[in-house]
């Protein structure tokens, strides 16, 4: 009994100690089988272009509208969408982290956009027609819409922020370039 232990532990020895894993590799096996195809994912939204946040502090006076602006080009607003799709300006808050629609109007100062083919521009001004003091860096969002979007979404308040962001799909924008 004492020589069956003693062989079944040096052939269990040579069973378990003689096996390596050194060699050289094998060939490519063959190409597996395609996959079964996906669901299709939720449509995406190229048409709603949102720009990323841009502190405005230079400021340039305008005699003719007794208000201060920013001019911005801006590739995406096409005659298209001049003609019938929407821009929308928005000025942050950061005293409650909010963004609001331009026009806007605090303390007797306004802000308010013009917007054509190729760009856009941010005024200033004061309520009553007095000329302004020169306003201070503020933070804006704008997001263009193309005539196609706002068709297809006619429910959509593209005047709130949320509700126009959300339309969004693409979340890495790029910001509006100063003239």
């Amino acid at each position: 009994m004492k020589k069956l232990a003693l062989v079944l532990l040096a052939g269990s020895f040579l069973v378990f100690s003689s096996c390596t894993k050194t060699g050289p590799q094998g060939p490519q096996g063959p190409q597996g089988a395609t996959g079964a195809t996906g669901a299709n994912g939720a449509d995406g939204n190229a048409n709603v272009l949102g720009s990323n946040p841009f502190s405005v502090s230079t400021w340039t006076f305008s005699s003719a509208n007794n208000a201060y602006y920013a001019s911005f080009t801006d590739a995406d607003i096409t005659a298209s969408v001049a003609d019938k799709g929407v821009v929308e300006a928005y000025l942050y808050y950061p005293s409650d982290g909010t963004w609001r629609a331009l026009p806007d109007i605090v303390n007797g100062t306004q802000f308010y956009m013009r917007f054509s083919s190729g760009g856009f521009e941010i005024y200033y001004s004061m309520v009553d027609g007095t000329t302004p003091l020169m306003p201070g860096t503020f933070t804006f969002r704008v997001v263009v819409i193309s005539p196609s979007n706002k068709q297809s979404h006619p429910n959509t308040n593209w005047k709130n922020f949320n509700e126009a962001i959300a339309a969004q799909k693409d979340a890495n924008a790029a910001p509006a370039s100063a003239n």
